[in-house]
C-alpha cells in the first residue's frame, strides 16, 4: 500500500486515534465527546491534552514475511469556551512513504557484443505529516458546527538503482510536499437519543511538490552516496557536475468525499454507531512523479459499526472508570487502472480507564484485519496497538484577586 502514489494513507487503516477505536465521528471519548469530530468539542468541560502511540505489523503468508513499525500517531490539544464554542490543534501522520522493493527476477540486457544481468532495487523514505486547526461551535441544542484547517506537510527519498557485475548505477531524487485540506463537520440531535454526525472534505490546496532529481551515477564504492572517498571514486565526480534545480510538480492528491454517521443511544452509559464514507482522489500530477508502482487509490468506500459503553463520571465504583469499544470496519478502495478493488476488513477492541475528577483516561486499542489485494494469491494481516493518554486541566481562568 505504501508503494501506491504518495503513499499510504493513515484514515485508510485501522485506528487514528487511540480514544475513537474504528469509528471517526460518532462519540467515542465520552458519551457526547469524540475528540476526532470537531463538532463535539465544545462539550468537553476542560481542556485536554491528548497524545497516542501506535505500533504496526503488516504480514504475509502466515508471518513468514512482517513489516513492522512504532511512532506517535497522533498529538491534540482541545480549549473549550463556555460549552458554545472550541478550538484546537493536532499533529498526526497523514501517508506514509516508507517502502523497499527488490526485483526478484535477474533481467540481462546486450552491450558491445557482451550480455550482462541485473537486478533493480527501489527504496522511498519519509512521509507526510498534517497539522490540524480546529473549532466548532453550538448553534442550539439540536445543531452544531465543527471546522478544521489541515496543512500538509513533509518529504520523501527515493533511491533507485541497477546492480550488475559488482556495480551500481544510481538514481536519487527528493521530494517537499505541501497542501491544505478543509473538514467542515455537522451534528444534528434528532431526538434525546439519536444523533446524525457528518463530515465534507474538500480541497483548498491540491497537494504539490518540489521535486529535485540528482545525477545518476555509478557507486564504485558502494555507499549508496554520490561522493568521491579514496581510494574509490564515484563516477562521474560531485565536483563536476551541475545541480539540478528543483521542479514544480502539481496536483498530486486532491480529496473530494463525505462521511456521515448515525449514533444510538441505549442508555445513560451505552451507545451504537454505524459511519461510511466515500473519498475520491481527483488527482491528476502523479504522472509527473517517479513512482515504484504506476498505479494509486482514486476512490476509498468505508462502513463502520462500532458499540461503546462510556464510563460512569459520577459513580465511585472502580468498573465505572473503565469504558469499552468495540467495533468492524470494511474499506475498498478502487485503483486507477481499474483493476479488482484491494479490500480491508478489520476488528477492533479497546478500554479506557478514567482517573481523577478533570477525567484524566488512559486508553488502548488493539485492531486487527485482512486485507485483499488484486493479483496476491496470498492475503495480507494487519495488526496495530495504540496507547494514548488524555490530560485535562483547566486553562484560562480569571483568578479572583484576594
Amino acid at each position: 500500500m505504501n508503494a501506491l502514489g504518495v503513499g499510504h494513507f493513515y484514515h485508510h487503516q485501522g485506528i487514528g486515534n487511540a480514544t475513537s477505536g474504528v469509528i471517526d465521528l460518532s462519540p467515542s471519548f465520552k458519551s457526547n465527546i469524540s475528540l476526532t469530530n470537531p463538532a463535539t468539542w465544545h462539550n468537553l468541560k476542560f481542556t485536554f491534552l491528548s497524545l497516542s502511540y501506535s505500533g504496526n505489523e503488516n504480514s504475509f503468508d502466515n508471518g513468514s514475511m512482517a513489516n513492522g513499525y512504532s511512532s506517535i500517531s497522533n498529538a491534540m490539544w482541545i480549549v473549550p469556551i463556555k460549552s458554545s464554542s472550541s478550538f484546537g490543534i493536532s499533529l498526526s501522520p497523514y501517508a506514509d512513504q516508507r517502502i523497499t522493493m527488490v526485483d526478484q527476477d535477474t533481467s540481462v540486457f546486450q552491450a558491445f557484443d557482451t550480455t550482462y544481468s541485473y537486478i533493480s532495487s527501489f527504496d522511498r523514505s519519509g512521509g507526510i505529516l498534517s497539522l490540524r486547526l480546529g473549532t466548532s461551535y453550538n448553534l442550539n441544542k439540536k445543531i452544531s458546527f465543527g471546522y478544521s484547517y489541515n496543512i500538509l506537510f513533509g518529504s520523501s527519498r527515493n533511491h533507485e538503482s541497477l546492480n550488475f557485475d559488482g556495480s551500481s548505477i544510481v538514481q536519487t531524487s527528493r521530494v517537499r510536499y505541501n497542501g491544505i485540506i478543509n473538514d467542515l463537520f455537522l451534528m444534528i440531535s434528532l431526538t434525546e437519543d439519536l444523533n446524525i454526525f457528518s463530515k465534507y472534505t474538500l480541497t483548498l490546496r491540491a497537494l504539490e511538490g518540489a521535486l529535485e532529481q540528482k545525477h545518476l551515477f555509478d557507486d564504485i564504492n558502494g555507499n549508496g552516496y554520490h561522493d568521491s572517498s579514496p581510494p574509490y571514486y564515484d563516477f562521474p565526480n560531485p565536483d563536476s557536475v551541475d545541480a539540478f534545480s528543483e521542479m514544480r510538480v502539481k496536483d498530486l492528491h486532491n480529496p473530494l468525499g463525505f462521511n456521515i454517521g448515525i449514533n444510538k443511544v441505549l442508555n445513560s452509559n451505552s451507545s451504537v454507531a454505524i459511519e461510511l464514507g466515500r473519498l475520491k482522489d481527483n488527482s491528476k500530477g502523479l504522472n509527473s512523479l517517479r513512482l515504484p508502482i504506476n498505479n494509486w487509490i482514486k476512490e476509498t468506500n468505508t462502513l463502520k459499526a462500532s458499540f461503546t459503553h462510556y464510563s460512569n463520571d459520577l459513580s465511585i465504583k472502580l468498573f465505572d472508570k473503565f469504558s469499552f469499544r468495540t467495533g468492524i470496519s470494511y474499506y475498498e478502495h478502487r485503483l486507477k487502472d481499474d483493476s479488482p478493488p484491494t479490500t480491508e476488513i478489520g476488528y477492533s477492541l479497546g478500554s479506557g480507564f478514567k482517573f481523577k475528577p478533570v477525567g484524566n483516561q488512559i486508553d488502548i486499542n488493539y485492531y486487527i484485519g485482512s486485507r485483499e489485494h488484486s493479483g496476491l494469491e496470498i492475503k495480507e494481516m494487519i495488526q496495530q496497538i495504540q496507547i494514548g493518554i488524555s490530560i485535562a486541566d483547566i486553562w484560562f481562568v480569571k483568578r479572583r484577586q484576594k
